[in-house]
């Protein structure tokens, strides 16, 4: 079975290349139309033709889509969005041309090789000497600018935000039913100060990102980061399905365990988590006119809060309010370690809230 991270490169880099088999589809029905319409009669369509154009998509797509995934994502995971913006698109352009470099010497071999015709390597090889060159350069640059632009706002902003704006969405503020997650490290307010802003600002950025993928394999979706303390929420069925919520915790915890080793020679710190669950309704919407945020505003929210703060108190890693725990299946229940905290009454609640430990 893929890991998320590994599904999440592969998606990528076929969407990469389909893009670019899209563009170059769509500039051989703009050429063939142009075509027609400077001869005065309708072209015939030539199958041969069209399918080798696809190929020659194929290749320059491909090689696109493998340089971006080992070579464009880490060069530019520490750039501002201009440059690593700017860099991608001279890398995406450099590539493309690699790709259709190589399908010209595939394709040359092949025909050699089979001898079902003659293949002139020279002259294939004019697109890349002479003036022919020059359009090409500029098709696939055009081509490049909306590709790596379209990609690196779904790597900054996430792909489900870009299709919640594109859709509007949130713009009519309404009701749903979530799952919400607040999760923050243990003890980092002294680690904090030992290692100063800058050293602390590594090691919170190094921990989300090591989380992240496993957030997405659980179908959790990162709400807020607030300091030391990242905010999870879950659509209702997704959550509870074969407790997803719960099972994304327990392999944060196990991930943060296996890689103690590496947090320890860096930071002098192994980092684990806290964290509280609640269920409930919430108003989900858009606010700011400058910078829109889609937010969500209720009880709900601020429960989950308060208790994640009983987990100190408890020294428990993990709470869950008796609304949620009555949601998830009870052949689920059966394979974790459960203890029934109490009811308490938590600060800004009207009523007491039951809680309960999860262990695994």
């Amino acid at each position: 079975m893929f890991e998320n991270k590994t599904l999440q490169k592969t998606l990528a880099a076929l969407w990469i290349t389909a893009e670019y088999v899209a563009a170059f589809v769509a500039y051989y029905g703009l050429m063939t139309v142009i075509g027609s319409s400077l001869l005065g009669h309708p072209s015939s369509f030539d199958l041969f033709s069209f399918l080798r154009f696809i190929a020659l998509a194929f290749f320059a797509g491909g090689v696109v889509a493998l340089v971006n995934q080992f070579l464009i994502v880490p060069l530019t995971a520490k750039m501002s969005f201009l440059w690593s913006f700017l860099a991608g698109v001279v890398l995406y352009v450099f590539s493309a041309l690699v790709g259709l470099f190589i399908y010209v010497l595939v394709e040359h071999l092949v025909v050699s090789v089979i001898g079902s015709g003659y293949s002139d390597l020279h002259a294939a090889l004019q697109l890349f000497l002479h003036l022919e060159f020059l359009p090409l350069l500029f098709f696939l640059f055009m081509i490049s600018l909306p590709i790596r632009n379209l990609h690196l706002l779904i790597t900054r902003v996430g792909e489900k935000n870009i299709l919640n704006a594109l859709f509007d969405r949130y713009r009519v503020p309404h009701e749903e039913e979530r799952i919400f997650m607040f999760m923050d490290l243990y003890g980092s307010t002294p680690i904090a100060e030992k290692l100063g802003h800058a050293r602390y600002h590594d090691l919170l950025y190094n921990v989300f990102n090591d989380i992240s993928d496993l957030i997405s394999r659980y179908s959790g979706e990162v709400y807020q980061y607030v300091g030391d303390a990242v905010i999870v929420t879950w659509d209702i069925t997704q959550g509870t399905k074969k407790m997803n919520c719960v099972r994304c915790f327990f392999e944060i915890q196990n991930k943060m365990s296996a890689l103690s080793g590496k947090y320890r020679r860096s930071y002098g710190y192994q980092p684990q988590f806290k964290a509280g669950m609640h269920v409930g309704k919430v108003i989900a919407g858009e606010v700011g006119d400058m910078k829109k945020e889609i937010v969500y505003h209720g009880d709900t929210v601020n429960t989950a809060s308060r208790i994640q703060a009983e987990c100190v108190h408890f020294h428990q890693h993990l709470l869950v309010s008796e609304e949620l725990f009555m949601m998830f299946p009870v052949n689920c229940l059966q394979k974790v370690q459960t203890e029934f905290i109490g009811c308490l009454k938590l600060k800004g609640r009207t009523h007491d809230v039951c809680l309960y430990a999860l262990l695994k």
